[in-house]
């Protein structure tokens, strides 16, 4: 088996590259995801104004949460499968996004949010260990603890393991030979410090971009509110967009890295 090279700088700078030099295309698409979110946002009662109590709670904007939340979050996933199934094809596969893409793209979207969920499930799987480490009642059994602390300790290094198979969600979206595990793995040995590093790298651009966006919005209120409602809940959403494409290209560049193509 050929020795794979992986470039650690190219891992964590070629995911923005590839935005920044499409960022055009990016705006053309997620311009359009972002009012679908916007409106959806202002429908379930999520919009922008409802993160800020003081101001809200001095309006009558609708703002509502618990069984309205929970449906709104899920029918946001859904929307957010679509987006990374548009961005991955417009950009890397050259495909024409239009009512026909869509049409014939129904059960790939189903999957990718399927996959997106099971994914979000094993990335949280640490909090949940910790969670279980912190509130658990001490068996006097010393085996029985140990195989306890064993067992839920796996959720910690979960996620780390995930990394080294961004490769396979990338031809999961392609269709191509996603079910490749072994090789990948194979591939992937004695790289786990350089993917985890890169990945660290964009999640802490992608948390610093929200962060900023997120507070700066807040602070910089105006009249009329309504209009600073749609206005920041539209900034607020093309935020989670670009910081998804981020991600979606970091699985890519991963793809090219253990494929050779790059």
């Amino acid at each position: 088996m050929t020795e794979v090279k992986y470039s650690f700088f190219k891992s964590f700078s070629k995911p923005i590259l590839y935005l920044t030099d499409n960022f055009l295309l990016f705006l053309k698409y997620a311009s359009v995801v972002g009012l679908f979110l916007t409106f959806l946002s202002f429908v379930f009662g999520q919009s922008f104004l409802c993160m800020i109590p003081d101001i809200s709670a001095k309006t009558n904007i609708f703002c509502s949460g618990g069984t309205s939340y929970f449906i709104y979050f899920i029918f946001k996933l859904f929307v957010l499968s679509v987006f990374i199934k548009i961005w991955y094809d417009a950009l890397y596969l050259k495909n024409t996004i239009n009512l026909e893409y869509l049409k014939a793209n129904a059960l790939e979207f189903l999957k990718i949010f399927g996959i997106l969920i099971l994914f979000m499930i094993l990335n949280t799987l640490p909090i949940a260990s910790l969670f279980l480490l912190l509130y658990r009642k001490p068996n006097p059994v010393w085996q029985i603890e140990l195989i306890y602390f064993t067992v839920v300790s796996i959720g910690f290094i979960i996620p780390f393991v995930l990394a080294r198979f961004y490769t396979n969600i990338a031809e999961f979206i392609e269709k191509t030979d996603y079910k490749n595990f072994k090789q990948v793995y194979q591939k992937t040995s004695f790289k786990s410090g350089k993917i985890i590093l890169s990945l660290t790298f964009i999640l802490l651009i992608g948390l610093f971009l929200f962060v900023l966006v997120q507070s700066n919005l807040k602070i910089h209120t105006f009249e009329p509110l309504r209009l600073y409602n749609i206005l920041s809940e539209f900034i607020f959403e093309l935020t989670i967009l670009f910081i998804e494409a981020l991600f979606i290209n970091f699985i890519r560049v991963q793809k090219e890295l253990i494929t050779g193509e790059i």
